[in-house]
């Protein structure tokens, strides 16, 4: 054992810098994003993402899918860190490849595409149904649309409909505010850096013969037809207008930002910490009630019979609350897999909170979920190891079950969903290279490191515990409402009530394109979760116990967990109420499989919590309380 320990210890240096290679770049790790300045009539480069949809949620493959130009050089991939490839981004370069610096440009022409009737256009016309969108991006901000109220929405439209029929955006007309580079550079050449990238598209009919001579009055093309998706030929043009804006550099994410209302925030904050001191007077109450009694100072105090017997009932089990809980295995692996789960999420928002995470390296936060959670099974065996070893179970099968039942799990949902993607030729089914790349991370990062954890968890002495257990357990009575499993599960809803506000703009974030960087609001929340989840536990399981119900161990996880459940029936309201609209089979089976093991991953996470609370807080109780 001395020997397996030595070798996982001098490899785990060596396994965090190749995990931390695989990031993709360094700068995903790094807070800092150095500004980027173009001279006057420097070609500022834009690259295309996938075409996207918020009601099928299935992007397309820009070049593949539409009947669109080419760049004059041959289409190159941007590396894409592991975040980016599994969240579906494939940007490539673009066919808009003449835009200079402050270079004004009323109409000019890409190209001029044929279009397979057969094939393209009905992929158009679908496409432009669904609300397809064209995504591109700009010095690594990407292409908004204004959408009234000072609002801005991703992408510009792929086309339109009227009057039952499809019409093709061809047009695509560019605003570009800049901003004076500060620093200039040697020789005095002043530059300019990239405020926003707004656009607006349009549908021209232009002429083939004398393309962009019809008048284009600013943004929209004036008295021209649109162009029909059940053309022969598409003519793409794109224009341009340079604005310069007094704003800082600093400012060009507010556009996507800004859609947080702070106040509103402080306001849910505010109602879960008022919760929290309610329940932390309710358990102070408890304890105390023990602490007087157990001193001997209740003698003199007159109190009633009927409330006297119930305050004891706990004490009447103190020969069976340590009984090992039926498949405590599985506790333990749920245990560690939760608290490895819970250090992932706030090792990540604590470093989104100090700003490392900046938007524009895309992915890099789904990057650093899956470094956190595999450098973090260290904490996730040596956790469960403990357990383990508590209740006489240390066969080293159950330390593999701890490191594989959430990463197992959640590669069997991916899997089934992936191949339904795959199915709908859509871009979002990750390529095998990243698959294989995440199964290497699971295998040989965070498997031998939650070993690596459960040997130091092994090598400590057991947990000790106050009482032993009777070899026969005891009866238990007719147990009150407040034991149902209704009562339990309805213990969820004070931990989801403080995560529900923060949840509906996180659904957001995933399901409408939009960006969440509120994370010290996230972290906030998250520790009232953490509390109240914990006290909630705390107070059903000691009402349980005092209606001498000693199986208090699974039912402290599944307490713990229930507010799983809230978060799963809410996110199936959030798919109807009208703010995602999902249409088809393939969609419906994406969004109820990826939100049902978020949900699950969540009740895990929460479980853990409210398992270890009243693990904590029933030893407390025996330890201090003397059984009369």
């Amino acid at each position: 054992m001395a020997m397996l320990l030595n070798n996982l210890y001098g490899h785990l240096v060596s396994l965090t810098v190749w995990l931390i290679a695989v990031c993709g770049s360094v700068d995903c790790l790094l807070p800092s994003i150095n500004p980027h300045a173009f001279a006057r009539n420097e070609v500022v480069p834009i690259e295309v993402n996938v075409l996207t949809s918020l009601r099928t949620h299935l992007p397309y493959d820009y070049y593949k899918a539409l009947p669109t130009c080419r760049p004059k050089e041959p289409i190159s991939k941007k590396s894409n860190n592991i975040g980016g490839s599994l969240m579906g981004d494939r940007i490539k370069t673009s066919p808009y490849e003449n835009i200079r610096l402050l270079s004004n440009v009323s109409c000019s022409v890409v190209c001029e595409k044929g279009v397979d009737k057969d094939k393209q256009t009905r992929f158009l016309k679908k496409a432009i149904e669904k609300n397809y969108r064209i995504n591109l991006l700009m010095d690594g901000l990407p292409l908004a649309e204004a959408s009234g109220n000072n609002n801005f929405v991703m992408g510009v439209p792929l086309g339109f409909m009227r009057d039952g029929r499809s019409y093709v955006n061809n047009h695509i007309h560019f605003t570009i505010s800049y901003t004076p580079d500060n620093v200039k550079q040697n020789g005095g050449e002043e530059k300019y850096r990239i405020l926003t990238f707004v656009a607006e598209a349009s549908s021209v009919a232009h002429k083939s013969e004398a393309p962009c001579a019809q008048p284009l009055d600013g943004h929209l093309a004036s008295n021209t037809a649109p162009l029909p998706a059940d053309t022969d030929r598409i003519i793409w043009s794109y224009g341009v207008s340079w604005i310069e804006s007094k704003e800082k550099w600093s400012t060009r994410w507010d556009i996507y930002l800004s859609v947080h209302k702070e106040k509103t925030h402080w306001y849910s904050i505010m109602n879960s910490t008022l919760l929290v001191i309610f329940l932390t007077i309710v358990i102070a109450v408890l304890l105390v009630r023990i602490v007087r009694r157990d001193l001997g100072k209740l003698a003199d105090v007159d109190i009633d019979e009927t409330e006297y017997l119930d305050d004891i009932g706990w004490k009447l089990l103190c020969r069976d609350v340590f009984r090992p809980p039926p498949n405590g295995w599985l506790l333990a692996c749920f245990t560690g897999a939760g608290v490895q789960l819970l250090g992932m999420s706030f090792t990540v928002v604590v470093f989104a909170t100090m700003g490392f995470f900046s938007p524009q390296n895309r992915g890099s936060l789904f990057t650093a979920l899956l470094v956190c959670f595999a450098l973090l099974g260290v904490t996730g065996g040596y956790v469960s190891a403990r357990l383990l070893k508590l209740w006489n179970r240390t066969k080293w099968m159950y330390v593999f079950l701890t490191g594989t039942i959430v990463p197992a799990s959640s590669f069997a949902i991916f899997f089934v969903v992936n191949l339904l993607v795959w199915s709908q030729s859509s871009s979002a089914a990750v390529p095998f290279s990243s698959v294989a790349l995440v199964v290497c991370i699971w295998f040989f990062v965070s498997l031998p490191l939650v070993y690596f954890g459960a040997v130091l968890g092994f090598k400590q002495g057991t947990i000790s515990v106050p009482s032993n257990y009777n070899q026969i357990p005891r009866h238990i009575p007719a147990q009150p409402w407040y034991s149902s499993t209704l009562a339990v599960l309805s213990a969820g809803v004070p931990p989801f009530a403080v995560v529900f506000f923060e949840t509906y703009f996180i659904l957001g974030a995933i399901w409408l394109n939009r960006f969440y960087y509120i994370f010290g609001f996230l972290f906030l929340v998250g520790v009232l979760f953490v509390i109240i989840t914990a006290e909630t536990a705390i107070v059903f399981i000691y009402y349980s116990l005092c209606a001498e119900d000693h199986r208090w161990w699974w039912k402290s996880f599944f307490i713990g967990s229930s507010s799983g459940l809230y978060l799963f029936l809410y996110t199936l309201y959030y798919a109807t109420e009208g703010s995602v609209k999902i249409e088809g089979m393939v969609p419906t089976v994406l969004y109820v499989g990826y939100m049902g093991l978020l949900s699950f991953l969540f009740s895990v996470a929460a479980g853990s919590v409210g398992f270890l609370a009243c693990f904590l807080f029933v030893r407390w109780i025996y330890r201090y309380g003397k059984a009369d």
